[in-house]
């Protein structure tokens, strides 16, 4: 929690810089889905990753990529109920420069109401919720900060009760800086 705090004041300073390089999407998702391995195990989810066949290179920072990610394939994880399925996928779009990164879960899923409030700091959405589940509010404002901070976007699409896809876009290496 205190190193999103960090992370965020230091985006708010206009202070926090990537490392930005070429990067494998697809080696950056397998990865992420390594990570959280023990955790799918555990609520005996099935975790279906749909990495590109062909290399899909995007320009980002890799700390700051699987950091979306974990995010991201930690709240599918949490707001699942036990033997789920969570499916990450990975795709171009907008003409190819773009890589969509998508995180797709069978869980709760959010009303478009509170769709509304889900990257807002510190929001936590049912009061009810916020004490079955746990977490700060700070996961998914962090996570579109960082996702804009490279010149992408994140959304959501969802209706409560039928899970949820929570989606990134990032710009895709073209042989240089963007």
């Amino acid at each position: 929690m205190i190193n999103d705090l960090l992370d965020l004041s230091k985006i708010e300073a206009g202070r926090l810089s990537l490392q930005a390089e070429p990067l494998d999407l697809g080696a950056v998702l397998r990865d992420a889905a390594e990570s959280v391995r023990a955790q799918v195990e555990k609520r005996r989810h099935q975790l279906d990753l749909q990495a590109p066949e062909a290399p899909l290179t995007v320009h980002a920072d890799r700390i700051r990529v699987r950091q979306i990610l974990l995010n991201l394939l930690s709240n599918a994880i949490k707001f699942t109920n036990e033997g789920g399925r969570i499916t990450v996928t990975a795709r171009l779009d907008d003409g190819g420069r773009l890589a969509r990164v998508a995180v797709t879960d069978t869980g709760i899923g959010i009303s478009t109401e509170d769709q509304k409030k889900l990257f807002q700091e510190f929001v936590q959405l049912d009061a009810a919720a916020s004490r079955r589940y746990e977490g700060t509010g700070l996961g998914l404002a962090l996570s579109r900060r960082l996702v804009e901070q490279h010149g992408g976007a994140m959304g959501v699409e969802s209706a409560a009760g039928r899970g949820s896809t929570f989606w990134f876009t990032l710009p895709v290496d073209q042989g240089g800086a963007p």
